[in-house]
């Protein structure tokens, strides 16, 4: 396995897709773009053909530049402002038939392209090729689930796609997010999640569910983390992950954040338990203790923005949230009563009505 850092710097240049300018159109008739129906069997020849030269220099060519040349070239049909829903499905079918196993195969570089161009299609087909090499059960490289996962934050952008799929991607990324033991591969599906659930004109329901789905990954990876004292690397992940989710929640309805409090909650104490868990190796390891700090603050945070809304009589007459936080200078100072008791407390209030019926 390459190193992380290489592997990261790779990854970094092959997500980014060059800017496509339209000038000398696509390279398929226009007739065949702005198609209002099913393409007939000339015009998916024509398409296939124009695909195949592109397709077959990603598969085996050798040269850098032929290879994003041949990626530009695909890419480019999608985006094209005169492309129909019609045509983009069309093309999108034999663009998968055609890519996905190349995006499955085991070289690295040429998956990525191929992942690349299936993302631009807009089809859920394509989308559910790169979720799978996302999974840890169908993808043993992490380095491919890393850039599945990065591809999927943008993918959802555009996807055209039912509101029933946006459901069933949801819980393939929560189980597929809970069972990654890699760090950078967690965050990018946890993070394709949020970044769904901010999909403009999405219904408010399948918003929820994204974000509920996230909620659950958060839990069950703490639930499962708390059974160990050792340092669990994916609190890395973890800590930007709830960075993004705090400021999701500062700017969500009030009616949503209160339905996500439900499933949220739970799992930020189960979290707190879990840091509680590692409390001496984390602290003994100088690579993860500012992380596991930096959970167990946004923790606290969200906890009590949350909590203010669902429980405001509590609140009356307190000190400001910053004067009265208490787990994460019990974190930093080395406290672990405090930290326990509080975390304990917490744990209590969130077992209750209105978290609990």
């Amino acid at each position: 396995m390459m190193p992380r850092t290489l592997l990261t710097t790779l990854l970094a240049a092959f997500l980014t897709v060059p800017a496509l300018g339209q000038s000398g159109g696509s390279g398929i008739d226009a007739s065949i773009l702005s198609a209002t129906g099913a393409l007939n069997a000339a015009q998916k020849t024509s398409v296939s053909s124009y695909a195949a030269r592109s397709v077959e220099a990603i598969k085996s060519g050798t040269d850098q530049k032929a290879i994003d040349d041949a990626r530009t070239a695909l890419v480019k049909p999608s985006r094209d402002p005169g492309a129909t829903p019609a045509f983009r499905k069309a093309y999108g079918v034999i663009l998968v038939t055609e890519l996905a196993p190349i995006a499955k195969g085991s070289d690295l570089r040429r998956a990525v392209v191929a992942m690349q161009v299936l993302r631009f299609t807009r089809s859920s087909d394509a989308l559910d090729v790169i979720v799978e090499c996302a999974t840890p059960s169908t993808e043993s490289d992490p380095g491919k689930r890393i850039a599945a996962g990065s591809l999927l934050i943008d993918a959802f952008e555009d996807l055209e796609a039912s509101n029933t799929y946006y459901d069933q991607s949801a819980r393939k990324l929560r189980d597929a997010a809970v069972a990654e033991p890699d760090w950078m591969a967690l965050q990018q599906k946890l993070n394709a999640l949020a970044a769904a659930a901010r999909k403009k004109d999405l219904p408010a329901e399948n918003a929820r569910n994204l974000r509920k789905a996230q909620a659950e990954a958060l839990g069950e990876i703490a639930r499962k983390s708390k059974g160990s004292t050792a340092v669990d690397d994916r609190m890395r992940a973890v800590q930007r992950v709830l960075v993004g989710l705090r400021n999701d929640l500062l700017v969500m309805p009030q009616a949503d954040r209160s339905q996500l409090a439900k499933t949220l909650a739970p799992a930020l104490t189960e979290m707190l338990n879990a840091a509680g868990a590692q409390w001496d190796a984390a602290h003994a390891s100088k690579d993860v203790t500012a992380a596991y700090g930096s959970v167990v603050n946004s923790c606290e945070v969200i906890l009590r923005l949350i909590d203010r809304s669902e429980r405001p009589s509590a609140y009356a007459g307190t000190k400001p949230d910053g004067d009265s936080r208490v787990l994460a200078a019990a974190w930093e100072s080395g406290d672990r009563s405090k930290f326990d008791a509080e975390a304990k407390r917490w744990a209590g209030i969130v077992s209750a009505a209105p978290y609990r019926n």
